[in-house]
């Protein structure tokens, strides 16, 4: 052991191919499964058990090496300043841009060489106080880069300020709540902060456990192997190195992606089968990519395949239950209820993800706004009742079966390892070996002491504005990121598929407490689910320290600055544009700042907190047979359990029903290209070459994974602003206007408007 831990960090690719290849086939990550039957890559061995483990992350450890440098700090800062201003400034605009993590991952490691081969190698005397160095050594060494790219996942990566839609939802263009701009600091402080303490909390479940890979970490891991490690061994005939492979790829991508992204668009939206009939409403309608199911699962676009995540980092057995879930319940049950006019989705586009009237237009919400910015009953019925088109309500009740699935599967499946982990007594593999005998554990109080702080703010936060939410609604609404945590956490930890779809609990739990009173549905949801969301990210990156060997109490320090300076800049950034920007948030603002993403949570607070889920889903009510999915999601999983139990066959195991019914959280507006595109690609990688070619997939799954991302990323910034922002435009022709003159990109419904011009009860008869 000691000498292991003495070894510096190498990567687990100077092992030869033999010792690669052994136990192919033997360590498949399951969703149940633990211990592994090869006793060399047991938990007690030196080597992980998972072989997607084995094959990125280094499983030696330097103690010595020097982690709190100056020059980690001062690119962690910078990137996390400029990635948290520049992605915020990029989201109130349409179309968008994101700088994703990859690209800060990738600048960050010349900037480190530099600095490091800059800065003077000197010490200055603290006094009694101790010392302090300025710069260790000439080496930019593997454990600095993980640390920046922690703090800048706050803002390049996923843990983004989604508390900011708020602030534009809240704004003159939407509610003019006329809030001051303290609240709005508040309130994204508290979503961020209160993320950060629940993760840290959760981190005996969610990053100690080996089983618990989360492979989307692992292609961060990979990429920083390719730029540390020069490690270069022969897989399956394969002598191209890993950076080499990365950087072919990633220009090979950046390059191809001027084709579907601007020159030949249809390249993307490759609907062959619709420009054949493009008046056939029912054949755009199963073959469409824009509107409707996307039957066929052909694309050129690598934005369309990896457009919720990317398919070479999800296990295929889980893939195979997403696709499962989704081909099911869209290509089969849906069409079903679409072409029987079921809630009279047959006047409506099939796949969208907007709300409608009765007249079979966008729902205009300010005509059901009162001046008090609460519902207007009168208005409301003289109007309309909002609907939905047939994928949009549907899929919400497959939100409330995953809603139940995910407690009952945990339950089942994981209570061993739940409570293994509540007594200290997790499986420890190598990794959590050299972390436990070099380092000190952040102490579960620091995070408690975030946590309680942050809920006194929350509190004073509702008491002093005019929240309209009362200090139980606080308290209520942690209470789901207190159950929900680590059961989502360890969904995605281990499938890499988001389980988070508590946005429907909190708007239907809100709605119903605090009816007509947006705000307070707003900041209810903000306080439970995007908590959730926030805490299941600050996890993630919490192992990518754990993979790294970065000193747990470093990194909570990382974490929390960089929580904080981001949360701080996304709220000035938001509130400047709000002020300073002409028309900012109107659909017709002059460079495109419209709010996507703020109008999108005014419309939806409008719908959850103004109508209310009591005029949609109570009994008796349109949607109200969509409530039967939380029994069902409930009792699925005991269902397959008790059959696994009865048969103890493997294909019980197998099934996988929050996967099954969260897979396809994001449909509208996701379409079946997305899905089926994803789980092919999945297939081939994940499964056929996995197992045919191991040591060639240990080399370069995850390594073609972060290149083909990066390549897309990077690609898209110079589009975006060397095209689309200064306002050019390719010239039309066939190639990039084809989808769109097609029912399915106009959005035909299969029913024409009854002669009465509206469809539903007659008006003023609803509740």
């Amino acid at each position: 052991m000691e000498e292991i831990k003495a070894e510096t960090a190498k990567s687990t690719f100077e092992k030869t191919d033999e010792e690669v290849d052994v136990g192919v086939g033997n360590t498949e990550l399951e969703p149940e499964v633990t211990d592994n039957k090869n006793e060399e890559y047991s938990y007690e061995s030196d080597r992980s058990p998972f072989p997607e483990v084995r094959a990125v992350v280094p499983e030696t450890d330097d103690p010595t090496m020097p982690v709190n440098t100056v020059r980690m700090w001062m690119l962690g800062i910078v990137f996390t300043i400029l990635g948290s201003g520049i992605n915020q400034f990029f989201s109130l605009r349409y179309p968008s841009v994101h700088i994703v993590a990859l690209v800060a991952e990738l600048l960050a490691y010349p900037l480190g060489v530099f600095l490091a081969k800059t800065l003077p190698l000197s010490t200055i005397s603290l006094g009694r106080l101790g010392s302090f160095t300025i710069n260790p050594d000439r080496q930019f060494n593997i454990k600095e880069h993980a640390l920046i790219v922690i703090m800048s996942n706050v803002s390049f990566g996923f843990a983004t300020a989604d508390a900011t839609n708020i602030i534009q939802a809240a704004s003159k263009s939407f509610y003019n709540f006329h809030l001051k701009p303290g609240f709005y600091v508040m309130i994204v402080l508290c979503a961020q902060l209160l993320g950060f303490g629940v993760a840290g909390l959760a981190a005996p479940w969610l990053v100690e456990p080996a089983r618990i890979i989360w492979p989307g970490v692992l292609s961060n891991c990979a990429m920083l192997e390719t730029l540390h490690s020069r490690a270069n061994s022969i897989a399956n005939g394969w002598r191209i190195s890993r950076l080499r492979f990365f950087m072919y790829v990633m220009g090979g991508a950046f390059v191809w992606y001027w084709f579907p992204g601007l020159i030949f668009t249809a390249l993307s939206y490759f609907t062959w089968v619709c420009w054949i009939a493009p008046k056939n409403i029912v054949v755009n309608q199963l073959f469409g990519m824009q509107t409707g199911l996307g039957l066929s699962p052909i694309t050129f676009d690598w934005s369309q395949i990896a457009y919720n995540t990317n398919p070479l980092l999800s296990p295929s057995w889980a893939a195979i239950n997403v696709f499962f879930g989704f081909a099911f319940f869209f290509w089969i049950i849906t069409p079903i209820l679409y072409y029987t006019n079921t809630w009279f989705t047959a006047y409506l586009p099939m796949m969208t993800s907007d709300v409608y009237d009765n007249t079979g237009a966008v729902y205009n919400t300010s005509r059901v706004v009162g001046a008090d910015n609460t519902l207007d009953v009168a208005a409301y019925r003289k109007y309309s009742p909002p609907y939905l088109g047939a994928t949009f309500a549907f899929v919400y009740g497959l939100s409330f079966a995953s809603i139940t699935s995910v407690l009952s599967h945990i339950g089942i499946w994981h209570a061993r390892d739940l409570w293994a982990a509540m007594k200290g007594r997790n499986k420890l593999d190598i990794h959590a070996r050299l972390i436990r005998a070099s380092y000190r554990k952040t102490p579960w109080y620091w995070y408690t002491t975030i946590i309680v702080i942050i809920m006194a703010m929350a509190i004073a936060m509702v008491e002093v504005y005019e929240t309209k939410l009362p200090v139980y609604g606080v308290f209520l609404g942690l209470i789901i990121p207190a159950i929900y945590m680590v059961p989502c956490g360890i969904v995605q930890g281990i499938t890499n598929v988001d389980a988070n779809q508590l946005n429907v609990l909190s708007e239907f739990i809100g709605g119903y407490m605090f009816e007509g009173k947006p705000l307070a549905n707003m900041i209810f949801k903000i306080l439970s689910t995007d908590v959730v969301g926030q805490g299941v990210y600050f996890a993630m990156d919490m192992k990518l320290a754990h993979y790294l060997k970065v000193p747990p109490r470093t990194t909570f320090v990382a974490q929390g600055i960089a929580t904080v300076l981001g949360a701080l800049t996304q709220a000035g950034v938001t509130l400047w544009m709000l002020g300073n920007i002409d028309g900012i948030c109107e659909s017709d603002q002059a460079d495109g700042f419209s709010c996507p993403n703020g109008r999108t949570v005014y419309s939806s607070s409008v719908i959850w907190g103004l109508v209310g889920p009591r005029r949609l889903y109570s009994a008796g009510e349109i949607y109200s047979p969509l409530l039967h999915f939380f029994w069902i999601g409930a009792i699925a999983p005991v269902i397959t359990w008790a059959l696994y139990r009865y048969t103890r066959k493997r294909f019980w195991k197998l099934i996988n029903w929050p996967l099954i019914f969260v897979g396809t959280y994001n449909v509208p507006p996701a379409t079946g290209i997305n899905y089926s595109s994803w789980a092919l690609v999945n297939f081939v990688f994940n499964h056929v070459l996995k197992r045919r070619f191991f040591a060639w997939w240990t080399k370069y799954n995850y390594v073609l994974a972060a290149a083909l991302d990066t390549g897309l990323a990077l690609s898209g910034i110079v589009i975006f602003f060397c095209v689309s922002y200064p306002g050019a435009t390719f010239p039309d022709w066939w190639g990039n206007t084809v989808y769109l003159n097609t029912a399915d990109g106009q959005g035909v419904a299969y029913k024409a408007m009854p002669d009465a011009g509206f469809f539903g009860p007659a008006n003023g008869t609803w509740t």
